[in-house]
């Protein structure tokens, strides 16, 4: 028993959080295993599968991962949305589709993450720094979504083909509709799915009020289109995968995406100066993927090679001088080329041997120069890794050994590279069946981002880059147990993190009345970053009754060292999230199969600023709140083909503001209806 447990523990360090879907985790666990993901003592946290999506009404990642409390999203809709795990922001977290994925970003005043749940096979999470397997710039952890294929959706059906339909309404305020076509024929397989998400102004909760006296978000509606087509191929121990992605967000969008527009109360953030504009936000991926077993020594491959776009459109850019004052249509392309090559190889009976390679090109193409000597700015990110899993009795011990290279161009053809050695250790012990501890301490690095592709054009200045600047490199170190006797469940970790080489890139966008500072600014090193915390959760399970709650904290903390000052407290750094907890009860009856439940989130008020040299002078305080959703899902066929959804969402229409963007800038989405039905055949 013991070893049978353990195999599942070398991907996920913990068996199951209290807080997953017990119905769904062997199937899913199976599927991390087949898929290659294991990636030392790291957790691989609440891993949301394709049947708990299918018995939901949410329609993004922040709905998806709603039960998770170590991870917080902002307000408003698309990329209006930041992201933080552990308090850490979207710098120097990444959201992986199908192994690809970029450290770049158009504007620091927007998010960098779109993706469409529909397209997904499964989410999961991963927190801190990772293991030598981990990837390029696992300095604080990632989101894993999967997309579906047709050998997916065939599962359930008596037939080589199908059909699976999907709609969805809600009352704050949009509607959804979406189809997927599917089959295989001898040893091809394909998939085309299309999905539209059309959302208007939202209203937060009750006592809002907008500029104009309204009770909806100016500029927060979005019509979302995605579709995805797969082609796949399996021959004996070989299957190829050939997909093509894209999700777009259209909508009429201000200058920041991360703010509405207010009244004259708030000069600096006026419509005139937020200059809304019709606007386009796309994300493209092209993957190829290659996965095989019993190659002699390689016991499994997994490889695919990825072309990504993500492009901005906007119809008019006069009123906008992050982009350059331009009058009529522009488009901005940040393009990243890059390929995964992982393999594993058992040794002995008890060895599990894990190399590979990884590289990733990235590139800016910002709509026009200003200035004739400059070029699109370019950085290349490559690594190998080896890592080591060994079974020795109660014992997995796993060490690792990973080394990153990156090489910078900034848009004045100035350049910077360095290599780093990143190790990580892990210890799982498991003295019963149904306990076991584990540790970890690993290091990783990443390399400086990009300056901002919307300001590349050189009008508001020029962005180099020192010569001796350094990737940033973080070591962590994380303990925790986990207790799983089939009924109840319970875990809990704790972990300390130090990042030095903390990179800054210029921060002086404008003085205090927002005039634009020119000139010349460097990416350099700045200072370090501190972060420490701990997560709770346990769960019960009787008959059709399963409850859980879990709790988490985290103290982020950016010493500035630069005589200039340069390390910044905005969101996409860092930010001082209240300890939050999460708890659910549900019940799921068997005639007729029909599933309820209540589930709850609460934030406490956050105290202090992530940044140091602010902490004694500022007083920095984000209000606590406590949001609750009751749910539904009935199965009318009593199986999973198809899925009559229902939810209420803050049910009693609390009006807040989530902590992982600045105070008082975008509120959370007040009471919403919701139905969702999806039907496969």
């Amino acid at each position: 028993m013991k070893k049978t447990v353990l195999a599942v523990l070398i991907s996920n360090a913990f068996i199951v959080p209290a807080w997953a879907n017990t119905e769904t985790q062997t199937a899913e666990l199976e599927a991390v295993t087949v898929t290659g993901d294991r990636q030392g003592m790291k957790i691989q946290t609440n891993v949301v599968t394709m049947h708990e999506m299918d018995e939901s009404t949410e329609t993004d990642l922040r709905g998806l991962l709603e039960k998770e409390p170590a991870i917080d999203f902002g307000g408003g809709n698309g990329t209006s949305q930041f992201l933080t795990i552990r308090g850490m922001g979207q710098n120097s977290v990444d959201i992986k589709v199908d192994n690809a994925y970029s450290d770049s970003q158009m504007l620091y005043h927007q998010g960098r993450f779109i993706i469409d749940p529909a397209l997904l096979k499964s989410v999961s999470v991963q927190k801190g720094a990772g293991s030598a397997s981990a990837g390029i710039g696992a300095t604080n952890g990632a989101i894993i979504a999967k997309t579906v294929d047709g050998l997916d959706l065939l599962k359930g059906l008596d037939k080589n083909w199908g059909v699976r339909l999907n709609g969805g309404y809600s009352s704050n305020d949009g509607h959804t509709y979406g189809a997927s076509v599917f089959g295989k024929a001898g040893n091809f397989d394909g998939l085309f799915s299309y999905s539209r998400n059309d959302e208007n102004d939202y209203k937060p909760g009750k006592g809002y009020s907008n500029y104009n006296g309204g009770n909806t978000v100016p500029y927060s509606a979005l019509d979302k289109r995605s579709y995805l087509a797969k082609l796949g191929a399996t021959f004996g121990d070989h299957r190829f995968v050939l997909s093509r992605m894209q999700d777009q967000h259209r909508g009429v969008r201000t200058v920041r995406e991360e703010f509405t527009a207010f009244g004259d109360d708030n000069p600096r953030l006026t419509v005139a100066r937020q200059a809304p504009a019709y606007r386009e936000t796309t994300l493209e991926n092209n993957n190829f993927e290659w996965t095989a077993n019993h190659l002699g020594f390689v016991d499994k491959l997994t490889a695919n090679a990825y072309l990504m776009k993500n492009k901005r459109y906007s119809a008019d850019d006069s009123g906008n001088g992050y982009a350059g004052n331009v009058a009529g249509p522009t488009e901005t392309t940040i393009t990243t080329k890059g390929t995964n090559v992982g393999l594993d190889s058992r040794i002995g009976g008890h060895t599990l041997l894990k190399y590979g390679v990884n590289y990733r090109h990235q590139e800016i193409e910002p709509h026009t120069f200003f200035l004739s000597n400059l070029s699109n700015p370019k950085k290349i990110d490559s690594g190998v890794y080896v890592e080591a899993i060994n079974d020795i009795g109660d014992f997995t011990l796993t060490t690792g050994l990973r080394y990153d290279h990156f090489n910078l161009k900034a848009m004045d053809g100035k350049s910077a590279s360095d290599g780093r050695f990143n190790p990580s250790f892990g210890l799982i012990w498991q003295p019963l069946d149904t306990l076991s501890f584990s540790a970890s301490h690993n290091y990783a690095s990443r390399s400086p981002r990009l300056y901002d592709a919307l300001m590349s054009h050189g009008r508001r200045g020029i962005t180099s880059i020192a010569e001796d600047t350094k990737a940033e490199r973080a070591r962590s170190t994380e303990i925790g147990f986990n207790y799983n006797n089939g009924a109840f469940a319970a875990n809990g970790s704790y972990f300390w993190q130090t990042i030095n080489d903390a990179v800054a890139g210029p921060q002086r966008r404008h003085d205090a009345d927002g005039t634009v500072i020119s000139g010349q600014g460097e990416i350099v090193n700045a200072g370090y970053i501190k972060n420490r915390g701990y997560e709770l959760g346990a769960s019960y399970r009787t008959g059709g009754l399963i409850t859980k709650i879990g709790v988490a904290h985290s103290k982020p903390r950016i010493y500035d060292t630069h005589p200039e000052n340069l390390l910044s407290a905005n969101p996409e750094f860092a930010v001082q999230i209240g300890r939050t907890w999460t708890a659910s009860v549900a019940y799921r009856f068997d005639k007729p199969d029909l599933e309820i439940g209540w589930q709850n989130r609460t934030v406490e008020k956050g105290q202090g600023s992530v940044l140091v040299r602010e902490l004694g002078t500022t007083v920095v305080e984000r209000k606590g709140y406590n949001v609750n959703d009751i749910f539904a899902n009935w199965k009318p066929l009593g199986k999973d083909t198809l899925n009559v959804n229902f939810a209420i969402n803050n049910i009693f229409n609390k009006f807040y503001y989530p902590h992982s963007q600045r105070a008082d800038t975008l509120p959370g989405v007040g009471r919403d209806f919701r139905l969702a039905v999806n039907y496969k055949f």
